[in-house]
């Protein structure tokens, strides 16, 4: 049977490794290797193209807005607090959009404010779905 891949073939994609990537070595504790792969798979990613991703991301969303702080709750740009499990959603609808984190939350944002000026237009607090109390005018009372 003749080989898959010949010396020369594995010289040549060193070399080419060496001169178009850099290399990283991480540590992480026992058992994260598969759960990061079972990860990656879930996402339809190689377990190298989740970890760049994830840490491209982390590098922007750090940039634009700072530290973070507080366990289990992420800083967004503004300060303002959101959890782990909001922000891996924005970031997983993100990534099917092409958008970067901070651009799909602004316009998610700004989708959901429409949203809500419609439904205090008709008198619906959208927050809670219940109907908002009218006045003497005749408008709603929310402002």
């Amino acid at each position: 049977m003749a080989q898959k891949y010949t010396e020369a073939r594995k010289e040549g994609n060193r070399k080419w490794d060496a001169a178009n990537l850099d290399r990283l070595s991480i540590a992480l504790p026992k058992g994260s290797r598969d759960t990061i792969k079972a990860h990656a798979t879930a996402q339809g990613e190689s377990v190298n193209g989740f970890i760049g991703r994830a840490i491209m991301e982390t590098m922007e969303r750090d940039s634009a807005g700072g530290p973070q702080e507080g366990a289990g709750a992420a800083q967004g740009g503004g300060g303002i607090p959101v959890s782990t499990g909001t922000q891996e959603t924005a970031q997983r609808a993100a990534g099917r959009t092409g958008e970067a984190v901070p651009d799909f939350v602004a316009r998610a944002v700004d989708t959901q404010e429409q949203r809500d000026k419609t439904s205090l237009r008709l008198g619906v607090n959208p927050a809670t779905g219940e109907k908002l109390n009218q006045n003497r005018e005749g408008g709603a009372d929310h402002e």
